[in-house]
């Protein structure tokens, strides 16, 4: 998620959908006062500098001597950026926070600025936000158990990260000024870069997150998954048609 108050936009984060390869593409141009949370590693990876917000939140939450233990190991800041900044602004926002904690948080920067967010094939993203919560679980449920954990309502409780609709929009109304798509990201982004004046290159791209492998989505589907897609995700499906990959 960024507030970027150099630009005047505001980048919604949704979870799975290359946010984290549009965050770090972005936060090379940050503000001093510019306010990102989350891919913060990505972003320095990719030759962004931790701007002053940053900073000041580092030397806020972390004594010199972690800092420095900090870069003697890893010659980067990456661990302790997103860590302050997130205690900086626990309560108010996190890395995926939706419209409404946005325009709750700064409304005037709601009202003025650039809103953006990207979207998704669900039928696709479902699949990447499952790898992804449970990349780390020695055992992990099937995928049809994570849809039904999530119809059920236990989305929260197991921090499972899969709004999508919900993060953009108020009583099913889009209230970004621009809904982006990952399959056609570079054409997308750069017409976002146009918008604000700011200089497009693809070479700072990258694929931040990406899976190593590519990902048969069709072997994840069990009978009555892709009906509970249809049910989890029916506006966004309905709005963008989208549609099982053939």
């Amino acid at each position: 998620m960024i507030i970027s108050h150099r630009h005047k936009f505001i980048f919604v984060h949704v979870p799975k959908n290359a946010g984290s390869t549009i965050a770090a593409y972005l936060a090379r141009d940050l503000g001093p006062r510019d306010l990102q949370l989350g891919s913060w590693k990505d972003a320095l990876g990719n030759g962004a500098k931790a701007n002053r917000l940053a900073l000041t939140a580092i030397l806020r939450h972390h004594s010199p001597l972690e800092i420095a233990r900090t870069l003697i190991r890893n010659g980067k800041l990456d661990p302790l950026a997103g860590d302050a900044l997130s205690r900086r602004f626990a309560g108010k926002l996190w890395d995926h926070s939706g419209a409404s904690e946005i325009e709750a948080f700064d409304p005037s920067a709601w009202k003025h600025y650039f809103k953006f967010c990207f979207v998704r094939n669900p039928f696709e993203r479902a699949v990447s936000v499952y790898n992804w919560h449970y990349r780390k679980a020695e055992t992990r449920p099937s995928f049809s158990q994570m849809l039904c954990l999530i119809e059920e309502g236990a989305a929260k409780t197991e921090r499972i990260n899969w709004e999508s609709w919900q993060l953009y929009t108020k009583n099913d109304e889009i209230v970004v000024d621009f809904v982006g798509r990952q399959e056609r990201l570079a054409d997308d982004l750069s017409i976002i870069c146009d918008r604000l004046g700011m200089r497009f290159d693809e070479r700072f791209l990258i694929k931040a997150k990406a899976s190593p492998r590519r990902v048969d989505i069709r072997s994840y589907y069990k009978p009555g998954d892709r009906e509970r897609i249809e049910r989890l995700f029916g506006p966004e499906i309905e709005h963008f048609k989208y549609r099982f990959p053939d």
